[in-house]
């Protein structure tokens, strides 16, 4: 008789060929060349057989990589059942602290929503640390680095290939040093930034070193990999910029410019994440050559058209979605998100990822949703 998990393993049967189109088609595009149709990444069915089994919270799942495992595997077997160009892959989820347990902080670990670093390192401590300290052998023992090399490897076992495993929740540079020292970031910025470099390089270490022990248990290249449905080329990780949203553009290039760039370069460039209003650092941010994609939280809170026309402009692309307007059509949303590119004759600069409830026709017909989003292409791209 089959365990819980071995029977939601037998679910997950992905579409080889399928998933071979779709990364092809994204890596066209982080690679600034041409892929037969701009990739999308659409919201990924219920499983019916899931009623049948148990749930596990974020807590059993924090401490038990088989629980973690089953929970991710209801998405991915929802994912491989339906068309697009979306990639599978999972992780050890591991809560936005993860890399400041590295120095010896602990986070809480919640039932009902994931865990979240309350501790802080005072600033005598973190003068303490030297910069060129923070390597690889550094972090590959501490914190909670050892756990998710625990779960990677259980992970890698039990998919056998039908799915990846990606990064724990690395954030970035300035995201972890928010979060080692505490709000008293944002004063020390103005009353002792040479303090805040000081922390910033520790952090910049932090980053790359987690980041290459946990691509080199994985067994992936620095400058390629997955990150839930996106696959990465020409560049291999994702860094988080939400605390950056808070910040003033004269801040921005002095505190996290040369920071990201520092980060994602052993990686041969990555894409960035933030949740919030990013206007004031958006084009500073497209300049960098690391940069090589952008992610929003929170779309709404950008024009599109002007915002992917920067995007375009700047030879980079955007992974994500924008919200559909109210009583705006299908075919209507979809000919607004193709503007700027049938403007430019291309179809570089975006893998798309709608959200369910921008597309709730995907639920009753989704062939009929990716027909739409080809043949418009083909009528005003070419």
């Amino acid at each position: 008789m089959l365990s819980e998990l071995e029977y939601v393993l037998e679910l997950l049967q992905p579409d080889p060929e399928r998933i071979e189109l779709g990364r092809k088609r994204q890596g066209s595009v982080w690679r600034g060349e041409e892929p037969d149709y701009i990739p999308v990444t659409p919201p990924p069915i219920d499983v019916p057989e899931k009623e049948k089994f148990n749930s596990y919270n974020y807590k059993e799942q924090f401490y038990d990589p088989e629980k973690m495992l089953i929970m991710h595997l209801w998405e991915l077997i929802g994912r491989a059942r339906i068309p697009g160009d979306s990639q599978l892959s999972m992780r050890a989820n591991l809560g936005t602290g993860f890399v400041p347990t590295v120095f010896g902080l602990n986070q809480l670990i919640f039932e009902d929503k994931m865990p979240w670093l309350k501790e802080h390192l005072n600033k005598d401590i973190i003068l303490s640390i030297k910069p060129e300290e923070i390597t690889d052998d550094f972090v590959i023992t501490r914190g909670l680095v050892p756990r998710a090399i625990e779960y990677i490897n259980f992970f890698k076992e039990k998919l056998e290939r039908k799915a990846h495993v990606y990064l724990s929740d690395t954030q970035g540079p300035l995201d972890i040093a928010h979060l080692v020292y505490g709000d008293m970031f944002f004063t020390d910025i103005y009353d002792d930034p040479e303090f805040i470099h000081h922390l910033l390089k520790i952090t910049t270490n932090a980053y790359i070193s987690v980041s290459r022990v946990l691509k080199r248990a994985i067994g992936e290249e620095l400058n390629s990999g997955y990150h839930t449905v996106l696959y990465m080329e020409n560049g291999g990780v994702r860094c988080c910029e939400d605390t950056t949203t808070l910040l003033s553009p004269k801040t921005f290039k002095e505190f996290v410019a040369p920071y990201i760039s520092s980060a994602l370069k052993p990686f041969g460039g990555g894409w960035v994440h933030f949740c919030g209003s990013g206007h004031q650092f958006l084009e500073d941010l497209l300049s960098m050559p690391e940069v090589k994609g952008i992610n929003f939280g929170n779309p709404e809170r950008y024009d599109y058209y002007s915002t992917m026309s920067l995007i375009l402009d700047h030879k980079k692309f955007y992974f994500g979605n924008f919200p559909r307007k109210e009583e705006e059509s299908l075919e209507d949303y979809f000919k607004r998100i193709l503007r700027p590119f049938s403007e430019r004759g291309t179809r570089s600069g975006m893998i798309f990822m709608p959200f369910i409830e921008d597309l709730p026709e995907w639920r009753e017909t989704p062939e009929k949703v990716l027909e739409l989003w080809y043949s418009l292409q083909d009528k005003l791209i070419g």
